[in-house]
Protein backbone atom coordinates (compact mmCIF):
# COMPACT_ATOMS: atom_id res chain seq x y z
CA UNK A 1 0.00 0.00 0.00
CA UNK A 2 1.48 3.30 -1.07
CA UNK A 3 4.78 1.62 -1.77
CA UNK A 4 5.09 2.39 -5.49
CA UNK A 5 7.60 5.06 -6.40
CA UNK A 6 8.05 6.58 -9.87
CA UNK A 7 10.93 8.93 -10.71
CA UNK A 8 11.49 10.95 -13.87
CA UNK A 9 15.04 12.36 -14.01
CA UNK A 10 16.50 14.98 -16.36
CA UNK A 11 13.62 14.84 -18.88
CA UNK A 12 14.35 16.71 -22.11
CA UNK A 13 12.24 16.93 -25.24
CA UNK A 14 12.47 19.22 -28.27
CA UNK A 15 10.22 19.71 -31.33
CA UNK A 16 12.05 21.18 -34.31
CA UNK A 17 14.51 23.15 -32.17
CA UNK A 18 11.84 24.26 -29.68
CA UNK A 19 12.59 22.98 -26.14
CA UNK A 20 9.30 21.74 -24.72
CA UNK A 21 11.04 20.19 -21.65
CA UNK A 22 14.43 21.19 -20.22
CA UNK A 23 15.92 18.91 -17.59
CA UNK A 24 12.71 18.28 -15.60
CA UNK A 25 12.64 15.96 -12.54
CA UNK A 26 9.43 14.55 -11.07
CA UNK A 27 8.78 12.08 -8.22
CA UNK A 28 5.35 10.38 -7.89
CA UNK A 29 4.30 8.19 -4.95
CA UNK A 30 1.54 5.60 -4.68
CA UNK A 31 -1.34 6.79 -2.49
CA UNK A 32 -0.56 10.48 -3.18
CA UNK A 33 -2.56 13.01 -5.25
CA UNK A 34 0.07 15.10 -6.99
CA UNK A 35 -0.88 18.45 -8.56
CA UNK A 36 0.97 19.32 -11.76
CA UNK A 37 0.35 22.93 -12.64
CA UNK A 38 1.78 25.82 -14.62
CA UNK A 39 0.80 28.27 -17.33
CA UNK A 40 -0.39 27.09 -20.78
CA UNK A 41 2.64 25.85 -22.67
CA UNK A 42 4.58 25.20 -19.43
CA UNK A 43 5.09 21.55 -20.39
CA UNK A 44 2.58 19.77 -18.10
CA UNK A 45 0.77 17.73 -20.75
CA UNK A 46 4.07 17.14 -22.62
CA UNK A 47 5.76 15.69 -19.51
CA UNK A 48 2.79 13.39 -18.92
CA UNK A 49 2.68 12.42 -22.61
CA UNK A 50 6.31 11.24 -22.24
CA UNK A 51 5.30 9.18 -19.21
CA UNK A 52 2.43 7.64 -21.20
CA UNK A 53 4.66 6.66 -24.14
CA UNK A 54 3.33 9.21 -26.65
CA UNK A 55 6.86 10.41 -27.59
CA UNK A 56 9.82 8.11 -28.00
CA UNK A 57 12.51 10.75 -28.76
CA UNK A 58 12.87 12.16 -25.22
CA UNK A 59 16.12 12.18 -23.25
CA UNK A 60 16.31 11.35 -19.55
CA UNK A 61 15.55 8.39 -17.30
CA UNK A 62 12.38 6.91 -15.81
CA UNK A 63 12.52 4.51 -12.86
CA UNK A 64 9.78 2.61 -10.99
CA UNK A 65 10.69 1.36 -7.49
CA UNK A 66 14.36 2.20 -8.27
CA UNK A 67 14.36 0.04 -11.45
CA UNK A 68 15.04 1.94 -14.69
CA UNK A 69 12.26 1.25 -17.21
CA UNK A 70 11.84 1.94 -20.93
CA UNK A 71 8.66 3.76 -21.99
CA UNK A 72 8.69 4.37 -25.73
CA UNK A 73 5.07 3.49 -26.60
CA UNK A 74 1.60 3.69 -24.96
CA UNK A 75 1.69 -0.10 -24.62
CA UNK A 76 4.93 0.10 -22.57
CA UNK A 77 3.25 2.58 -20.19
CA UNK A 78 0.11 0.50 -19.74
CA UNK A 79 2.12 -2.66 -19.05
CA UNK A 80 3.88 -0.74 -16.26
CA UNK A 81 0.51 0.32 -14.82
CA UNK A 82 0.57 3.97 -16.03
CA UNK A 83 -2.72 5.25 -17.46
CA UNK A 84 -3.96 8.59 -18.76
CA UNK A 85 -7.48 10.02 -18.81
CA UNK A 86 -7.14 12.89 -21.26
CA UNK A 87 -9.01 16.17 -21.32
CA UNK A 88 -10.78 15.55 -24.63
CA UNK A 89 -12.66 12.41 -23.54
CA UNK A 90 -14.29 11.77 -26.93
CA UNK A 91 -10.91 11.26 -28.58
CA UNK A 92 -10.27 8.15 -26.46
CA UNK A 93 -13.70 6.53 -26.95
CA UNK A 94 -15.04 4.57 -29.93
CA UNK A 95 -18.50 5.73 -31.05
CA UNK A 96 -20.97 3.01 -31.94
CA UNK A 97 -19.62 0.61 -29.29
CA UNK A 98 -21.25 -0.11 -25.92
CA UNK A 99 -20.02 1.13 -22.55
CA UNK A 100 -18.68 -2.38 -21.75
CA UNK A 101 -16.76 -2.58 -25.06
CA UNK A 102 -15.22 0.86 -24.48
CA UNK A 103 -14.12 -0.06 -20.93
CA UNK A 104 -12.59 -3.35 -22.05
CA UNK A 105 -11.24 -1.93 -25.33
CA UNK A 106 -7.57 -2.78 -24.68
CA UNK A 107 -8.45 -6.42 -23.89
CA UNK A 108 -10.63 -6.70 -27.00
CA UNK A 109 -7.84 -5.20 -29.12
CA UNK A 110 -5.35 -7.89 -28.07
CA UNK A 111 -7.00 -10.50 -30.32
CA UNK A 112 -6.33 -14.21 -30.28
CA UNK A 113 -8.93 -14.78 -27.55
CA UNK A 114 -12.44 -16.17 -27.60
CA UNK A 115 -14.54 -13.58 -25.86
CA UNK A 116 -17.45 -14.39 -23.68
CA UNK A 117 -19.59 -11.27 -23.80
CA UNK A 118 -21.12 -12.06 -20.41
CA UNK A 119 -17.60 -12.07 -18.93
CA UNK A 120 -16.65 -8.82 -20.71
CA UNK A 121 -19.73 -7.10 -19.27
CA UNK A 122 -19.03 -8.48 -15.77
CA UNK A 123 -15.45 -7.16 -15.85
CA UNK A 124 -16.72 -3.75 -17.06
CA UNK A 125 -19.24 -3.64 -14.17
CA UNK A 126 -16.48 -4.60 -11.70
CA UNK A 127 -14.27 -1.75 -12.96
CA UNK A 128 -17.15 0.72 -12.56
CA UNK A 129 -17.90 -0.65 -9.08
CA UNK A 130 -14.40 0.46 -7.98
CA UNK A 131 -15.59 4.00 -8.71
CA UNK A 132 -18.86 3.41 -6.87
CA UNK A 133 -20.90 3.97 -10.04
CA UNK A 134 -23.30 1.60 -11.77
CA UNK A 135 -24.28 2.01 -15.46
CA UNK A 136 -26.13 -0.26 -17.83
CA UNK A 137 -22.96 -1.41 -19.63
CA UNK A 138 -24.90 -2.52 -22.73
CA UNK A 139 -25.83 1.14 -23.46
CA UNK A 140 -24.21 2.80 -26.49
CA UNK A 141 -21.36 5.17 -25.63
CA UNK A 142 -23.00 7.85 -27.80
CA UNK A 143 -25.85 8.24 -25.27
CA UNK A 144 -23.49 9.12 -22.36
CA UNK A 145 -22.90 12.55 -20.82
CA UNK A 146 -19.38 14.00 -20.52
CA UNK A 147 -19.24 13.07 -16.82
CA UNK A 148 -20.28 9.46 -17.62
CA UNK A 149 -17.65 9.24 -20.38
CA UNK A 150 -15.01 10.32 -17.92
CA UNK A 151 -16.08 7.57 -15.50
CA UNK A 152 -15.85 5.09 -18.37
CA UNK A 153 -12.25 6.13 -19.12
CA UNK A 154 -11.38 5.86 -15.41
CA UNK A 155 -12.95 2.40 -15.33
CA UNK A 156 -10.87 1.43 -18.40
CA UNK A 157 -7.70 2.40 -16.54
CA UNK A 158 -8.80 0.40 -13.48
CA UNK A 159 -9.62 -2.67 -15.57
CA UNK A 160 -5.83 -3.03 -15.87
CA UNK A 161 -3.19 -3.26 -13.25
CA UNK A 162 -3.13 0.50 -12.46
CA UNK A 163 -0.35 1.98 -10.32
CA UNK A 164 -0.31 5.58 -11.55
CA UNK A 165 -3.26 7.46 -13.01
CA UNK A 166 -2.91 10.79 -14.82
CA UNK A 167 -5.95 13.09 -15.00
CA UNK A 168 -5.46 15.93 -17.52
CA UNK A 169 -7.78 18.89 -16.70
CA UNK A 170 -10.43 16.39 -15.54
CA UNK A 171 -12.94 18.97 -14.29
CA UNK A 172 -12.90 21.19 -17.42
CA UNK A 173 -16.11 19.67 -18.87
CA UNK A 174 -17.84 19.05 -15.50
CA UNK A 175 -20.22 21.13 -13.40
CA UNK A 176 -19.67 21.63 -9.69
CA UNK A 177 -21.70 18.59 -8.60
CA UNK A 178 -19.93 16.31 -11.09
CA UNK A 179 -16.54 17.69 -9.99
CA UNK A 180 -17.36 16.82 -6.35
CA UNK A 181 -18.21 13.26 -7.40
CA UNK A 182 -14.89 13.02 -9.25
CA UNK A 183 -13.03 14.17 -6.12
CA UNK A 184 -14.72 11.38 -4.13
CA UNK A 185 -13.48 8.90 -6.75
CA UNK A 186 -9.94 10.33 -6.63
CA UNK A 187 -9.86 9.98 -2.83
CA UNK A 188 -11.01 6.35 -3.12
CA UNK A 189 -8.21 5.58 -5.64
CA UNK A 190 -5.74 7.26 -3.29
CA UNK A 191 -6.85 4.92 -0.48
CA UNK A 192 -6.26 1.96 -2.82
CA UNK A 193 -2.59 3.03 -3.07
CA UNK A 194 -2.82 4.41 -6.62
CA UNK A 195 -0.65 7.47 -7.32
CA UNK A 196 -2.78 10.16 -9.01
CA UNK A 197 -1.40 13.07 -11.06
CA UNK A 198 -3.92 15.91 -11.24
CA UNK A 199 -3.22 18.48 -14.01
CA UNK A 200 -5.30 21.60 -13.48
CA UNK A 201 -5.43 25.39 -13.80
CA UNK A 202 -8.06 25.66 -11.08
CA UNK A 203 -6.11 26.55 -7.99
CA UNK A 204 -9.00 26.03 -5.54
CA UNK A 205 -9.42 22.45 -6.81
CA UNK A 206 -5.72 21.74 -6.55
CA UNK A 207 -5.74 22.98 -2.95
CA UNK A 208 -8.83 20.88 -2.13
CA UNK A 209 -7.68 17.51 -3.48
CA UNK A 210 -3.85 17.41 -3.75
CA UNK A 211 -1.17 16.78 -1.12
CA UNK A 212 1.88 17.49 -3.30
CA UNK A 213 2.52 20.24 -5.86
CA UNK A 214 4.88 20.55 -8.82
CA UNK A 215 4.98 23.79 -10.80
CA UNK A 216 6.45 23.99 -14.32
CA UNK A 217 7.20 27.16 -16.26
CA UNK A 218 8.48 27.37 -19.86
CA UNK A 219 9.36 23.65 -19.86
CA UNK A 220 11.39 23.87 -16.63
CA UNK A 221 10.80 22.75 -13.06
CA UNK A 222 10.06 25.73 -10.74
CA UNK A 223 9.12 23.99 -7.53
CA UNK A 224 8.09 20.63 -6.13
CA UNK A 225 7.01 19.88 -2.55
CA UNK A 226 4.11 19.52 -0.07
CA UNK A 227 1.00 21.53 -0.80
CA UNK A 228 -0.01 22.51 2.70
CA UNK A 229 2.10 25.60 3.23
CA UNK A 230 1.15 27.44 0.01
CA UNK A 231 -1.68 29.92 -0.49
CA UNK A 232 -3.59 30.12 -3.76
CA UNK A 233 -1.93 33.48 -4.62
CA UNK A 234 1.55 32.00 -4.01
CA UNK A 235 0.80 29.11 -6.38
CA UNK A 236 -0.36 31.52 -9.10
CA UNK A 237 2.75 33.69 -8.60
CA UNK A 238 4.96 30.63 -9.09
CA UNK A 239 3.05 29.74 -12.27
CA UNK A 240 3.43 33.26 -13.65
CA UNK A 241 6.99 33.95 -12.56
CA UNK A 242 6.07 37.32 -11.05
CA UNK A 243 3.89 38.72 -8.33
CA UNK A 244 0.17 38.45 -8.83
CA UNK A 245 -0.60 42.07 -9.47
CA UNK A 246 -3.91 42.94 -11.11
CA UNK A 247 -4.33 40.80 -14.23
CA UNK A 248 -6.71 43.31 -15.88
CA UNK A 249 -5.51 46.27 -17.96
CA UNK A 250 -5.75 49.82 -16.48
CA UNK A 251 -8.92 51.82 -17.09
CA UNK A 252 -9.40 53.01 -20.66
CA UNK A 253 -10.31 56.60 -21.51
CA UNK A 254 -14.07 57.15 -22.03
CA UNK A 255 -15.21 55.62 -25.30
CA UNK A 256 -16.91 57.50 -28.13
CA UNK A 257 -20.71 57.83 -28.49
CA UNK A 258 -20.43 56.70 -32.11
CA UNK A 259 -22.55 53.59 -32.65
CA UNK A 260 -20.88 50.69 -34.51
CA UNK A 261 -23.68 48.17 -34.02
CA UNK A 262 -27.32 48.47 -33.03
CA UNK A 263 -29.96 45.79 -33.12
CA UNK A 264 -33.62 45.66 -32.07
CA UNK A 265 -35.97 42.71 -31.69
CA UNK A 266 -33.59 39.84 -32.51
CA UNK A 267 -35.08 36.32 -32.26
CA UNK A 268 -33.43 33.05 -33.29
CA UNK A 269 -35.21 29.78 -34.06
CA UNK A 270 -34.73 28.37 -30.56
CA UNK A 271 -33.73 30.26 -27.42
CA UNK A 272 -33.25 33.99 -28.08
CA UNK A 273 -36.19 36.33 -27.56
CA UNK A 274 -36.45 40.03 -28.34
CA UNK A 275 -32.76 40.95 -27.95
CA UNK A 276 -31.89 44.63 -28.34
CA UNK A 277 -28.35 45.98 -27.84
CA UNK A 278 -25.99 48.84 -28.75
CA UNK A 279 -22.21 48.76 -29.18
CA UNK A 280 -20.11 51.96 -29.42
CA UNK A 281 -16.71 52.68 -30.86
CA UNK A 282 -13.95 51.74 -28.37
CA UNK A 283 -16.40 49.97 -26.00
CA UNK A 284 -16.14 46.48 -24.50
CA UNK A 285 -19.69 45.21 -23.99
CA UNK A 286 -19.97 42.16 -21.71
CA UNK A 287 -22.62 39.47 -22.20
CA UNK A 288 -22.97 37.65 -18.87
CA UNK A 289 -24.83 34.40 -18.36
CA UNK A 290 -24.58 30.89 -16.97
CA UNK A 291 -24.43 27.77 -19.19
CA UNK A 292 -27.61 27.51 -21.29
CA UNK A 293 -28.52 31.22 -20.98
CA UNK A 294 -27.95 31.79 -24.70
CA UNK A 295 -24.49 33.46 -24.90
CA UNK A 296 -23.17 31.28 -27.74
CA UNK A 297 -26.54 31.47 -29.53
CA UNK A 298 -26.41 35.29 -29.40
CA UNK A 299 -22.80 35.43 -30.70
CA UNK A 300 -23.68 33.09 -33.60
CA UNK A 301 -26.91 34.93 -34.44
CA UNK A 302 -25.12 38.32 -34.58
CA UNK A 303 -22.40 36.86 -36.83
CA UNK A 304 -24.96 35.26 -39.13
CA UNK A 305 -23.80 31.73 -38.25
CA UNK A 306 -27.34 30.77 -37.22
CA UNK A 307 -30.74 31.86 -38.55
CA UNK A 308 -32.42 34.80 -36.90
CA UNK A 309 -34.87 37.62 -37.60
CA UNK A 310 -34.55 41.22 -36.46
CA UNK A 311 -36.92 44.20 -36.36
CA UNK A 312 -34.14 46.68 -37.14
CA UNK A 313 -30.36 46.59 -37.36
CA UNK A 314 -27.38 48.81 -38.22
CA UNK A 315 -23.68 47.92 -38.63
CA UNK A 316 -20.94 50.49 -39.35
CA UNK A 317 -23.59 53.15 -40.16
CA UNK A 318 -25.35 50.96 -42.75
CA UNK A 319 -28.75 49.28 -42.45
CA UNK A 320 -28.05 45.60 -41.75
CA UNK A 321 -29.45 42.30 -40.68
CA UNK A 322 -27.37 39.14 -40.01
CA UNK A 323 -27.29 36.95 -43.12
CA UNK A 324 -24.25 34.68 -43.11
CA UNK A 325 -20.63 34.74 -41.80
CA UNK A 326 -19.13 35.72 -45.16
CA UNK A 327 -21.41 38.78 -45.38
CA UNK A 328 -20.57 39.71 -41.76
CA UNK A 329 -16.80 39.58 -42.45
CA UNK A 330 -17.25 41.71 -45.58
CA UNK A 331 -19.17 44.28 -43.52
CA UNK A 332 -16.48 44.44 -40.80
CA UNK A 333 -17.49 41.90 -38.14
CA UNK A 334 -15.44 39.02 -36.74
CA UNK A 335 -16.22 36.14 -34.33
CA UNK A 336 -13.78 34.19 -32.15
CA UNK A 337 -15.96 31.14 -31.28
CA UNK A 338 -16.05 29.11 -28.07
CA UNK A 339 -15.28 25.79 -29.73
CA UNK A 340 -12.01 26.98 -31.27
CA UNK A 341 -10.79 23.48 -32.28
CA UNK A 342 -13.99 22.85 -34.22
CA UNK A 343 -14.79 26.28 -35.60
CA UNK A 344 -12.08 28.88 -35.04
CA UNK A 345 -8.87 27.32 -36.35
CA UNK A 346 -7.41 24.60 -38.60
CA UNK A 347 -5.75 22.38 -36.05
CA UNK A 348 -3.55 20.39 -38.48
CA UNK A 349 -2.28 23.43 -40.43
CA UNK A 350 0.68 25.70 -39.59
CA UNK A 351 0.33 28.98 -37.72
CA UNK A 352 1.03 31.02 -40.90
CA UNK A 353 -1.87 29.44 -42.81
CA UNK A 354 -4.26 29.97 -39.87
CA UNK A 355 -3.33 33.63 -39.65
CA UNK A 356 -3.56 34.26 -43.39
CA UNK A 357 -6.89 32.53 -43.93
CA UNK A 358 -9.15 35.47 -43.06
CA UNK A 359 -6.85 38.33 -44.09
CA UNK A 360 -9.15 39.63 -46.85
CA UNK A 361 -7.29 39.19 -50.09
CA UNK A 362 -4.15 41.02 -49.07
CA UNK A 363 -1.89 38.02 -49.71
CA UNK A 364 -3.33 37.24 -53.14
CA UNK A 365 -2.71 39.09 -56.38
CA UNK A 366 -4.09 37.87 -59.68
CA UNK A 367 -5.01 34.63 -57.93
CA UNK A 368 -1.42 33.98 -56.70
CA UNK A 369 -0.85 33.53 -52.95
CA UNK A 370 2.14 35.48 -51.60
CA UNK A 371 3.71 33.01 -49.15
CA UNK A 372 6.59 35.32 -48.14
CA UNK A 373 4.23 38.11 -47.20
CA UNK A 374 2.00 35.73 -45.24
CA UNK A 375 5.06 34.35 -43.41
CA UNK A 376 6.28 37.85 -42.46
CA UNK A 377 2.77 38.78 -41.29
CA UNK A 378 2.62 35.58 -39.18
CA UNK A 379 5.94 36.52 -37.54
CA UNK A 380 4.50 39.97 -36.70
CA UNK A 381 1.34 38.50 -35.15
CA UNK A 382 3.29 35.87 -33.16
CA UNK A 383 5.32 38.70 -31.63
CA UNK A 384 2.31 41.00 -31.12
CA UNK A 385 -0.03 38.55 -29.40
CA UNK A 386 2.75 36.58 -27.66
CA UNK A 387 2.20 33.15 -29.26
CA UNK A 388 4.68 30.67 -27.78
CA UNK A 389 5.71 28.72 -30.89
CA UNK A 390 8.92 27.80 -32.70
CA UNK A 391 7.79 29.94 -35.67
CA UNK A 392 5.09 30.42 -38.34
CA UNK A 393 5.64 26.88 -39.65
CA UNK A 394 4.62 25.16 -36.39
CA UNK A 395 1.49 23.00 -36.66
CA UNK A 396 -1.28 24.37 -34.47
CA UNK A 397 -2.06 21.04 -32.77
CA UNK A 398 1.39 21.24 -31.13
CA UNK A 399 0.49 24.47 -29.33
CA UNK A 400 -1.19 24.74 -25.93
CA UNK A 401 -4.84 25.82 -25.61
CA UNK A 402 -3.93 29.41 -24.69
CA UNK A 403 -1.61 29.76 -27.68
CA UNK A 404 -4.22 28.28 -30.03
CA UNK A 405 -6.65 30.89 -28.74
CA UNK A 406 -4.15 33.69 -29.49
CA UNK A 407 -3.91 32.43 -33.08
CA UNK A 408 -7.75 32.34 -33.32
CA UNK A 409 -7.75 36.05 -32.34
CA UNK A 410 -4.63 36.99 -34.31
CA UNK A 411 -6.16 35.93 -37.63
CA UNK A 412 -8.59 38.88 -37.47
CA UNK A 413 -5.95 41.54 -36.86
CA UNK A 414 -5.22 42.18 -40.53
CA UNK A 415 -8.80 42.49 -41.68
CA UNK A 416 -11.00 45.55 -41.44
CA UNK A 417 -13.21 44.23 -38.64
CA UNK A 418 -14.56 47.06 -36.46
CA UNK A 419 -16.78 44.78 -34.39
CA UNK A 420 -15.12 41.74 -32.79
CA UNK A 421 -17.20 39.16 -30.87
CA UNK A 422 -15.53 36.86 -28.34
CA UNK A 423 -17.41 33.80 -27.08
CA UNK A 424 -15.85 32.43 -23.83
CA UNK A 425 -12.34 33.44 -24.99
CA UNK A 426 -10.56 32.23 -21.82
CA UNK A 427 -12.06 28.72 -21.71
CA UNK A 428 -9.28 26.20 -20.92
CA UNK A 429 -6.71 29.00 -20.62
CA UNK A 430 -4.44 29.66 -17.63
CA UNK A 431 -3.80 32.90 -15.75
CA UNK A 432 -0.74 33.96 -17.80
CA UNK A 433 -2.46 33.46 -21.16
CA UNK A 434 -5.58 35.20 -19.78
CA UNK A 435 -3.51 38.26 -18.88
CA UNK A 436 -2.12 38.32 -22.46
CA UNK A 437 -5.63 37.93 -23.95
CA UNK A 438 -7.03 40.77 -21.78
CA UNK A 439 -4.18 43.05 -22.97
CA UNK A 440 -4.95 42.11 -26.56
CA UNK A 441 -8.71 42.73 -26.22
CA UNK A 442 -8.08 46.00 -24.36
CA UNK A 443 -5.76 47.03 -27.23
CA UNK A 444 -8.55 46.41 -29.79
CA UNK A 445 -10.88 48.71 -27.81
CA UNK A 446 -8.18 51.42 -27.53
CA UNK A 447 -7.82 51.27 -31.36
CA UNK A 448 -11.51 52.19 -31.57
CA UNK A 449 -12.95 48.75 -32.31
CA UNK A 450 -16.18 47.65 -30.63
CA UNK A 451 -15.81 44.41 -28.65
CA UNK A 452 -18.55 42.02 -27.48
CA UNK A 453 -17.24 39.76 -24.70
CA UNK A 454 -19.56 36.85 -23.83
CA UNK A 455 -18.53 34.88 -20.75
CA UNK A 456 -19.73 32.93 -17.71
CA UNK A 457 -16.60 34.12 -15.82
CA UNK A 458 -18.13 37.09 -14.01
CA UNK A 459 -14.83 38.31 -12.51
CA UNK A 460 -13.49 38.78 -16.08
CA UNK A 461 -16.54 40.78 -17.15
CA UNK A 462 -16.23 43.05 -14.09
CA UNK A 463 -12.47 43.51 -14.68
CA UNK A 464 -12.68 44.21 -18.41
CA UNK A 465 -16.05 45.62 -19.57
CA UNK A 466 -17.46 49.13 -19.86
CA UNK A 467 -21.03 47.82 -19.73
CA UNK A 468 -22.56 44.38 -19.13
CA UNK A 469 -25.85 42.88 -20.38
CA UNK A 470 -27.07 39.85 -18.44
CA UNK A 471 -28.73 36.99 -20.31
CA UNK A 472 -31.18 34.62 -18.69
CA UNK A 473 -33.23 32.05 -20.59
CA UNK A 474 -32.54 33.73 -23.94
CA UNK A 475 -33.48 37.27 -22.82
CA UNK A 476 -31.50 40.29 -21.66
CA UNK A 477 -32.82 40.77 -18.11
CA UNK A 478 -30.47 43.51 -16.88
CA UNK A 479 -27.85 46.00 -17.99
CA UNK A 480 -25.11 47.13 -15.59
CA UNK A 481 -22.46 49.87 -16.04
CA UNK A 482 -18.90 48.52 -15.72
CA UNK A 483 -17.92 50.75 -12.80
CA UNK A 484 -21.03 49.58 -10.83
CA UNK A 485 -20.69 45.89 -11.69
CA UNK A 486 -20.08 43.27 -8.99
CA UNK A 487 -19.82 39.50 -9.44
CA UNK A 488 -22.68 38.88 -7.00
CA UNK A 489 -24.95 41.32 -8.90
CA UNK A 490 -24.30 39.51 -12.19
CA UNK A 491 -24.93 36.15 -10.51
CA UNK A 492 -28.21 37.44 -9.03
CA UNK A 493 -29.55 38.45 -12.47
CA UNK A 494 -28.10 35.34 -14.18
CA UNK A 495 -30.10 33.04 -11.95
CA UNK A 496 -33.38 34.73 -12.84
CA UNK A 497 -33.32 37.53 -10.21
CA UNK A 498 -35.39 40.51 -11.29
CA UNK A 499 -34.07 44.04 -11.53
CA UNK A 500 -33.87 45.76 -8.14
CA UNK A 501 -34.80 49.37 -7.84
Amino acid sequence: MGSNLLEMRGMRLAFGGFNALSNVDLTLRGGSVHALTGANGAGKSTLMAVLCGTYDHYEGEIAINHQVVSIRSPRDAKQLGIHLVQQEVDVALVPGLSIAENIMLDKLAEGGHRFRWGEIRRQARDALAQLDVAFDVTRAIDSCTLAEKQHILLARALSHHCRFLILDEPTAPLDQHESERLFTVVRRLQQQGIGVVFISHRIHEVKAICDTLTVLRDGRLVESGPMTALSGDEIVEKMLGHELSDIYPPARPPHSDELLLSIDGLHDEGLLKDISLRLRKGEILGIAGLAGAGKTELCKALFGASKSRVTRGELNHQPWRPRDPADSVTRGMALVPEERRKEGIFIDEPVSMNLAVSADRTFSRWGIFAHHQAWRWAQEVIARVGVRASGPGQILRRLSGGNQQKVAIGKWLRGQANVVIFDEPTKGVDVKAKTDLFQLIDGLAREGKGVIYASGEFAELVGLCDRICVLWDGRIVAEVQGEDAREETLLYYSTGGTARE
